[in-house]
Protein backbone atom coordinates (compact mmCIF):
# COMPACT_ATOMS: atom_id res chain seq x y z
CA UNK A 1 0.00 0.00 0.00
CA UNK A 2 0.91 3.85 -0.48
CA UNK A 3 0.11 6.93 0.71
CA UNK A 4 0.26 10.43 -0.67
CA UNK A 5 0.65 13.42 1.44
CA UNK A 6 -0.06 17.03 0.90
CA UNK A 7 1.04 19.43 4.02
CA UNK A 8 -0.63 23.01 3.75
CA UNK A 9 -1.19 25.92 6.16
CA UNK A 10 -4.90 27.07 5.59
CA UNK A 11 -6.63 30.65 6.59
CA UNK A 12 -7.80 30.46 9.99
CA UNK A 13 -10.92 31.95 8.66
CA UNK A 14 -11.22 29.98 5.51
CA UNK A 15 -10.73 26.26 7.12
CA UNK A 16 -14.14 25.19 7.12
CA UNK A 17 -14.53 26.75 3.42
CA UNK A 18 -11.42 24.09 3.01
CA UNK A 19 -12.43 21.12 4.70
CA UNK A 20 -16.18 21.60 2.90
CA UNK A 21 -14.62 21.73 -0.78
CA UNK A 22 -12.06 19.14 0.51
CA UNK A 23 -15.31 17.07 1.28
CA UNK A 24 -16.85 18.06 -1.80
CA UNK A 25 -13.98 17.69 -4.47
CA UNK A 26 -11.37 15.49 -3.42
CA UNK A 27 -12.48 12.14 -1.47
CA UNK A 28 -15.16 12.01 -4.71
CA UNK A 29 -11.97 12.31 -6.84
CA UNK A 30 -10.00 9.89 -4.42
CA UNK A 31 -13.05 7.29 -4.08
CA UNK A 32 -13.74 6.92 -8.01
CA UNK A 33 -9.70 6.34 -9.01
CA UNK A 34 -8.74 3.56 -10.05
CA UNK A 35 -6.59 1.54 -6.97
CA UNK A 36 -7.28 4.46 -4.33
CA UNK A 37 -8.68 3.31 -1.09
CA UNK A 38 -9.56 6.27 1.18
CA UNK A 39 -8.25 9.68 2.23
CA UNK A 40 -8.09 11.63 5.78
CA UNK A 41 -8.03 15.29 5.69
CA UNK A 42 -6.30 16.42 9.27
CA UNK A 43 -6.42 19.77 10.72
CA UNK A 44 -4.98 21.73 13.64
CA UNK A 45 -7.90 24.59 14.29
CA UNK A 46 -5.08 26.89 16.69
CA UNK A 47 -2.47 27.23 13.82
CA UNK A 48 -4.63 26.57 10.35
CA UNK A 49 -1.92 23.32 9.77
CA UNK A 50 -3.37 20.58 7.62
CA UNK A 51 -2.31 17.74 6.43
CA UNK A 52 -4.00 15.39 3.55
CA UNK A 53 -3.66 11.61 3.31
CA UNK A 54 -4.71 9.56 0.60
CA UNK A 55 -4.13 5.74 -0.03
CA UNK A 56 -3.80 3.64 -2.93
CA UNK A 57 -3.63 -0.02 -3.27
CA UNK A 58 -0.08 0.63 -4.82
CA UNK A 59 2.73 3.12 -6.27
CA UNK A 60 1.22 3.41 -9.66
CA UNK A 61 -1.76 3.95 -8.42
CA UNK A 62 -0.54 6.29 -6.38
CA UNK A 63 1.75 8.39 -9.14
CA UNK A 64 -1.75 8.04 -11.96
CA UNK A 65 -3.14 10.18 -9.12
CA UNK A 66 -0.92 13.18 -9.70
CA UNK A 67 -2.74 15.22 -12.35
CA UNK A 68 -5.85 14.93 -10.59
CA UNK A 69 -3.86 16.05 -7.38
CA UNK A 70 -2.69 19.19 -8.99
CA UNK A 71 -5.91 20.41 -10.03
CA UNK A 72 -7.43 19.48 -6.25
CA UNK A 73 -4.48 21.36 -4.74
CA UNK A 74 -4.88 24.77 -7.27
CA UNK A 75 -8.47 24.89 -6.75
CA UNK A 76 -7.99 24.65 -2.69
CA UNK A 77 -4.96 27.37 -3.02
CA UNK A 78 -7.55 30.09 -2.11
CA UNK A 79 -7.94 28.79 0.98
CA UNK A 80 -4.04 28.42 1.73
CA UNK A 81 -1.23 31.39 3.41
CA UNK A 82 1.69 32.30 1.71
CA UNK A 83 2.37 31.94 -1.94
CA UNK A 84 3.73 28.63 -2.19
CA UNK A 85 1.92 25.76 -3.75
CA UNK A 86 2.04 22.57 -1.51
CA UNK A 87 4.06 19.21 -2.50
CA UNK A 88 2.94 16.58 -2.70
CA UNK A 89 5.33 13.47 -1.10
CA UNK A 90 4.48 9.87 -2.02
CA UNK A 91 5.63 7.34 0.64
CA UNK A 92 5.24 3.11 1.02
CA UNK A 93 3.00 2.23 3.90
CA UNK A 94 5.74 0.06 5.80
CA UNK A 95 3.51 -1.22 8.60
CA UNK A 96 0.42 -0.16 10.13
CA UNK A 97 -2.73 -1.20 12.52
CA UNK A 98 -5.09 -1.96 8.92
CA UNK A 99 -1.58 -3.63 7.39
CA UNK A 100 -0.86 -6.05 10.14
CA UNK A 101 -4.57 -6.84 10.71
CA UNK A 102 -4.74 -7.70 6.65
CA UNK A 103 -1.74 -9.54 6.61
CA UNK A 104 -2.84 -11.63 9.49
CA UNK A 105 -6.19 -12.63 7.98
CA UNK A 106 -4.55 -13.15 4.48
CA UNK A 107 -2.38 -15.75 5.99
CA UNK A 108 -4.57 -17.36 8.20
CA UNK A 109 -6.60 -18.09 4.35
CA UNK A 110 -3.39 -19.84 2.77
CA UNK A 111 -3.23 -21.47 5.61
CA UNK A 112 -6.70 -22.92 5.05
CA UNK A 113 -5.95 -23.87 2.00
CA UNK A 114 -2.92 -26.07 2.84
CA UNK A 115 -5.17 -27.32 5.53
CA UNK A 116 -2.55 -26.26 7.99
CA UNK A 117 -4.48 -25.46 11.02
CA UNK A 118 -1.93 -25.25 13.46
CA UNK A 119 -0.88 -22.08 11.78
CA UNK A 120 -4.31 -20.60 11.94
CA UNK A 121 -4.10 -21.45 16.10
CA UNK A 122 -0.83 -19.54 16.18
CA UNK A 123 -2.52 -16.31 14.88
CA UNK A 124 -5.37 -16.26 17.35
CA UNK A 125 -5.37 -14.91 20.88
CA UNK A 126 -5.53 -17.84 23.83
CA UNK A 127 -9.00 -16.53 24.15
CA UNK A 128 -10.41 -16.52 20.92
CA UNK A 129 -14.21 -16.31 20.07
CA UNK A 130 -15.96 -17.54 17.20
CA UNK A 131 -19.20 -17.64 16.04
CA UNK A 132 -20.94 -19.60 13.31
CA UNK A 133 -24.02 -20.63 11.29
CA UNK A 134 -25.81 -23.01 13.70
CA UNK A 135 -25.85 -21.35 16.95
CA UNK A 136 -22.17 -22.15 16.94
CA UNK A 137 -19.98 -20.11 19.63
CA UNK A 138 -16.45 -21.65 20.49
CA UNK A 139 -13.90 -20.29 22.89
CA UNK A 140 -10.06 -20.53 22.27
CA UNK A 141 -7.90 -21.52 19.39
CA UNK A 142 -8.25 -25.65 20.15
CA UNK A 143 -12.26 -25.88 19.49
CA UNK A 144 -11.65 -23.00 16.56
CA UNK A 145 -9.21 -25.59 15.12
CA UNK A 146 -11.38 -28.76 15.78
CA UNK A 147 -14.31 -26.74 13.71
CA UNK A 148 -12.23 -26.37 10.72
CA UNK A 149 -10.84 -29.47 10.81
CA UNK A 150 -14.30 -30.86 10.48
CA UNK A 151 -15.14 -28.97 7.20
CA UNK A 152 -11.67 -30.37 6.44
CA UNK A 153 -12.25 -34.04 6.83
CA UNK A 154 -15.33 -33.72 5.44
CA UNK A 155 -13.67 -31.74 1.93
CA UNK A 156 -10.34 -32.89 2.11
CA UNK A 157 -9.97 -30.53 -0.98
CA UNK A 158 -11.71 -27.51 0.77
CA UNK A 159 -9.91 -24.23 0.06
CA UNK A 160 -11.40 -20.54 0.06
CA UNK A 161 -10.50 -18.07 -2.43
CA UNK A 162 -11.24 -13.91 -1.13
CA UNK A 163 -13.32 -12.47 -3.54
CA UNK A 164 -13.11 -8.65 -1.44
CA UNK A 165 -10.73 -7.86 1.80
CA UNK A 166 -11.97 -4.61 3.57
CA UNK A 167 -9.92 -3.18 6.57
CA UNK A 168 -10.89 -0.56 8.93
CA UNK A 169 -8.91 -0.11 11.96
CA UNK A 170 -8.36 -3.42 13.61
CA UNK A 171 -11.15 -5.19 11.83
CA UNK A 172 -11.13 -7.24 8.44
CA UNK A 173 -14.14 -8.18 6.86
CA UNK A 174 -13.36 -11.40 3.88
CA UNK A 175 -16.06 -11.76 1.12
CA UNK A 176 -15.21 -15.26 -0.40
CA UNK A 177 -16.03 -18.73 -2.11
CA UNK A 178 -15.75 -22.03 -0.22
CA UNK A 179 -15.11 -24.94 -2.53
CA UNK A 180 -14.62 -29.05 -2.08
CA UNK A 181 -15.88 -32.33 -2.56
CA UNK A 182 -18.17 -33.76 -0.03
CA UNK A 183 -15.85 -37.03 0.40
CA UNK A 184 -15.88 -37.72 4.32
CA UNK A 185 -18.32 -37.40 7.04
CA UNK A 186 -19.77 -33.76 7.87
CA UNK A 187 -20.98 -32.96 11.80
CA UNK A 188 -23.22 -30.46 11.72
CA UNK A 189 -25.77 -29.43 14.91
CA UNK A 190 -28.56 -31.36 13.08
CA UNK A 191 -26.00 -34.30 12.70
CA UNK A 192 -23.66 -36.51 10.86
CA UNK A 193 -24.05 -36.00 7.13
CA UNK A 194 -22.03 -38.73 5.50
CA UNK A 195 -19.82 -38.39 2.27
CA UNK A 196 -21.95 -37.91 -0.87
CA UNK A 197 -19.59 -37.23 -2.86
CA UNK A 198 -20.97 -34.35 -3.89
CA UNK A 199 -19.33 -30.73 -5.11
CA UNK A 200 -20.27 -27.89 -2.82
CA UNK A 201 -19.84 -24.13 -3.70
CA UNK A 202 -20.96 -21.36 -1.66
CA UNK A 203 -20.66 -17.60 -0.31
CA UNK A 204 -19.39 -16.49 2.60
CA UNK A 205 -18.65 -13.61 4.40
CA UNK A 206 -16.11 -13.07 7.52
CA UNK A 207 -15.36 -10.71 10.65
CA UNK A 208 -12.12 -10.60 11.98
CA UNK A 209 -11.60 -8.43 14.90
CA UNK A 210 -7.46 -8.25 15.56
CA UNK A 211 -5.83 -7.42 18.66
CA UNK A 212 -2.03 -6.83 19.07
CA UNK A 213 -1.34 -8.79 16.44
CA UNK A 214 -3.48 -11.80 16.83
CA UNK A 215 -6.84 -12.66 16.20
CA UNK A 216 -9.60 -12.16 18.74
CA UNK A 217 -12.75 -12.45 17.27
CA UNK A 218 -14.09 -14.21 14.39
CA UNK A 219 -18.17 -14.28 12.85
CA UNK A 220 -18.47 -16.60 10.43
CA UNK A 221 -21.30 -15.82 7.93
CA UNK A 222 -23.13 -18.33 4.97
CA UNK A 223 -25.94 -19.97 3.89
CA UNK A 224 -26.69 -23.14 5.50
CA UNK A 225 -29.87 -24.05 3.45
CA UNK A 226 -27.74 -23.86 0.40
CA UNK A 227 -24.89 -26.16 1.75
CA UNK A 228 -27.84 -28.96 2.19
CA UNK A 229 -29.19 -28.02 -1.30
CA UNK A 230 -26.24 -28.90 -2.87
CA UNK A 231 -25.32 -32.17 -0.57
CA UNK A 232 -28.91 -33.30 -1.77
CA UNK A 233 -29.80 -32.83 2.16
CA UNK A 234 -32.96 -30.67 1.69
CA UNK A 235 -35.07 -30.00 -1.55
CA UNK A 236 -33.92 -27.52 -4.21
CA UNK A 237 -35.82 -24.19 -3.95
CA UNK A 238 -39.22 -24.06 -6.69
CA UNK A 239 -38.70 -22.65 -9.34
CA UNK A 240 -40.64 -19.15 -9.32
CA UNK A 241 -43.08 -19.34 -11.90
CA UNK A 242 -43.27 -16.61 -15.13
CA UNK A 243 -46.30 -14.95 -15.67
CA UNK A 244 -47.79 -14.43 -18.73
CA UNK A 245 -50.44 -12.24 -20.38
CA UNK A 246 -51.36 -15.47 -22.38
Amino acid sequence: MNAAVVKARYKKSDLEKAVKDYKDSVLPAISTHEGARSAVLLVNRETGDGVSIAFYENEAAAKSFAPKAEKLIASLAKYMEGGTTPKRELYEVATGTQTEAKAIVERGTKAFNAHDLEAIARESSSDSEMTAPGDVKLKGPQAIKEYNQNFITAFPDARTDTKNIFTQGNHVIVEGVFTGTHNGTLKTPMGDVPATGRKVKGEFVQIFEVDRGLIKKLSLMYDQVQLMTQLGMAPAPPQQAVKSNR
